[in-house]
């Protein structure tokens, strides 16, 4: 697979709430469109995928190209410090691997770590071969950086709104509590429901079970930066 459809993959959603009347009963509903899974996790993401584009639409956030510029500039900046740091790596593994005293079993993990990291460095390295394929790549990372920003965005905005704790992710500081908070409130609203009482339990679990994250300590400096200004942006 392309690093173009890469992306575009990692922006595509993994479950699609249904039309009515297709297949059998819906387990939920959001926004007046019915969702059929049995996955929590799909659930919750469509779920909350609805309702915070809809708040985010409300509240008029929008990304800008100086702002998906900036992002990408800092995306390339990290692969820049990424490849450095794999070549140094490399350079010390040929170096350890010159030692004549080197036991065997040394030898044979660090030249599978040297295996591994050159592959990456050739796959990583590979370009577009055609400058259309080199375009859609460009106009793929474009708009995965406007959907970051503006998830980003939301959840700042989120976070002022309902407060709480924040905990760790992979892709940057996630507002549980506010969360949590927006689809109860939303909830009550009616702008969504679930049918499926087991799945319901399922659903809230991810916001209300604390043993399964890992938060920012309450009342940090981390804590009151995560939301401050956007972390790609920092140095």
């Amino acid at each position: 697979m392309t690093v173009s459809a890469l992306l575009v993959a990692s922006a595509t959603p993994v479950a699609q709430a249904e039309p009515a009347g297709a297949g059998p009963g819906p387990a939920a509903q959001v926004l007046g469109t019915e969702i059929r899974t049995s996955d929590p996790e799909e659930l919750r993401y469509l779920v909350l995928r609805a309702l915070t584009d809809r708040y985010g639409t409300e509240h008029g956030i929008e990304v800008t190209p100086d702002e998906i510029d900036g992002y990408l500039a800092r995306m390339a900046a990290v692969r820049e410090q990424d490849r450095r740091e794999r070549d140094a790596r490399l350079a010390e593994i040929e170096s350890q691997l010159a030692a004549p005293t080197l036991a065997d079993e040394q030898r044979a993990a660090l030249s599978g770590e040297r295996d591994m990291l050159s592959q990456l460095q050739r796959d990583l390295a590979q370009t577009p071969a055609t400058p259309q394929e080199a375009a859609e790549e460009a106009q793929a990372r474009r708009t995965v950086a406007a959907a970051f920003i503006r998830q980003w965005k939301i959840n700042q905005a989120l976070y002022r709104d309902y407060g709480g704790r924040i905990i760790f992710q992979q892709g940057g500081p996630e507002p549980l509590d506010a969360y949590r908070r927006f689809l109860e409130a939303q909830q009550r609203q009616g702008a969504f429901a679930i049918a499926d009482k087991e799945l319901e339990a399922a659903f809230w679990r991810y916001y209300k079970d604390d043993a399964i994250h890992s938060f920012y300590p309450t009342g940090s400096a981390e804590e009151a930066q995560a939301f401050a200004s956007p972390w790609w942006l920092t140095k």
